[in-house]
């Protein structure tokens, strides 16, 4: 037979308690089950564990010795069950995020900032969709964007924290000769194509900047990336809006600020469940991330370095 570890606890209730009586209450067995155990327990370790004094059963000196291995494995297991139930008993944190490239570092920000929490990341895209599961507690941290003139008001119980501002930049026609920066007047007669990734709220944006500039809205179309990407290689006269930072998959083709920056995002978390300082922690460790990222993914080179205030900046 082998020890196993409901056998070692046999023999350190036996000592503990100095009867056979005593422990097999204290273990919910019967006196006769736990003798019969100790006797094959005996067996298997080749001699006797404990004799009987008359003060009650004291361990004989291989049962010291057992003993002294026995407690050191149960206090190890002890340990172990503590652990196990502690990683059972951590409430997730529940992120929600839209598909970004900011939004790719949050797994590790929220990990780094509220270390004792797994995180469950979930992509969430309308505002109103992220903000109704933060009042329904069924998230307790989104990052999400908003635009000048459209920014993000949230309900009571709901907190939001700026992370920083963001250039949108966009890719051009072939036939636009460009140095990294090109007029928005330039663009509006071609079709733009963008993905609906925030649920739409960039197209209101376009539509407010081109009409504050005095000029016509283009004309718009949703567009899933891989058929965008195909038309932006056939050289097809389109204009494509792409991210600050090139991710995984994302739009070809060289990309150009257009002039002033009059298309741009801010991007916010909001937090229902967490405290200010929990959420701010976590922006801190976005803004880290992303800065990290800029030099060898700014989708314009140089961007960021010729610009003050921005997410990707080095003093914002």
């Amino acid at each position: 037979m082998e020890l196993e570890v409901r056998h070692l606890r046999m023999i350190d209730a036996i000592s503990v308690d100095g009867s056979l009586t005593r422990a097999a209450a204290r273990l919910g067995a019967s006196q006769p089950a736990l003798t019969t155990q100790l006797r094959r327990i005996e067996e298997a370790v080749g001699g006797a564990l404990f004799h009987r004094t008359p003060q009650g059963m004291a361990p004989t000196p291989l049962g010291e010795a057992v003993l002294e291995h026995a407690r050191t494995v149960l206090a190890g297991m002890d340990d172990l069950a503590r652990a196990m139930r502690g990683l059972r008993d951590r409430p997730e944190l529940r992120v929600g995020l839209l598909p970004t490239v900011l939004a790719s570092f949050l797994g590790e920000a929220a990990s780094a900032a509220v270390p004792d929490r797994p995180v469950d990341l979930t992509v969430v895209e309308s505002r109103a969709e992220a903000i109704n599961a933060l009042v329904a507690d069924e998230l307790d941290l989104v990052s999400h964007v908003d635009y000048p003139g459209r920014e993000c008001f949230v309900p009571e119980g709901v907190e939001l924290i700026e992370i920083g501002r963001e250039p949108v930049f966009v890719t051009v026609p072939p036939e636009i000769d460009h140095q990294g920066v090109v007029e928005l007047s330039r663009l509006v007669e071609f079709t733009w194509l963008m993905d609906r990734f925030d649920g739409g709220e960039f197209v209101g944006h376009l539509r407010d900047v081109c009409a504050s500039a005095g000029l016509r809205t283009p004309l718009i179309r949703t567009s899933a990336l891989i058929s965008a990407a195909q038309t932006v290689r056939r050289g097809d006269p389109v204009v494509t809006v792409v991210q600050a930072l090139a991710g995984p998959g994302g739009m070809p083709g060289a990309a150009a600020e257009v002039r002033g920056s009059p298309l741009r995002l801010r991007h916010v978390l909001l937090s229902s469940s967490l405290s200010r300082a929990q959420a701010e922690r976590i922006s801190a460790e976005l803004v880290l991330a992303y800065r990290r990222a800029v030099p060898g993914r700014c989708r314009v080179p140089g961007w960021f370095d010729r610009h003050d205030g921005w997410l990707g900046s080095a003093s914002s």
